[in-house]
């Protein structure tokens, strides 16, 4: 098999966080577990890179807080778009929400992550499981 078709058969992860330093990690981490991490730094880029049609994304980590459109923006705009809407998303947050923020983001996103607390395995099989649903 060549490396050409190796590439296409990986799972594509789209990550959106403007903190630089995690999004690396986080494409790091996904790319020796055999994903293939597809990276913005917004959601306007994210919903550049939704819309391009280029990837075929199965799951989204997505910062909930970023500037030019937030994390929260984005995740309503997949759930409205029947392309994106069955789209698992992993909410990732270094605030502490109020109850009511973060039971409408439980609703909403397959899992929650908090940046305070990041714990490399669980990372791995919250990511694992919700591809495997």
């Amino acid at each position: 098999m060549s490396s050409q078709n190796k590439n296409e058969s990986k799972t594509v992860i789209l990550i959106v966080d403007d903190d630089d330093l995690l999004r690396n990690f986080y494409s790091r981490v996904l790319a020796a577990e055999g994903y293939e991490p597809v990276c913005a730094t917004n959601g306007d880029e994210a919903i550049g890179i939704l819309e391009s049609g280029k990837h075929d994304i199965k799951l989204s980590i997505i910062d909930l807080l970023m500037p030019v459109r937030t994390g929260w923006e984005l995740i309503q705009y997949m759930k409205k778009n029947p392309q994106y809407k069955d789209v698992p998303i992993i909410a990732i947050t270094g605030l502490a929400a109020s109850f009511d923020e973060f039971e409408k983001v439980k609703s909403t996103c397959q899992a929650v992550m908090h940046k305070g607390d990041f714990d490399l395995n669980k990372f791995k099989d919250t990511i694992k499981a919700q591809l495997n649903k």
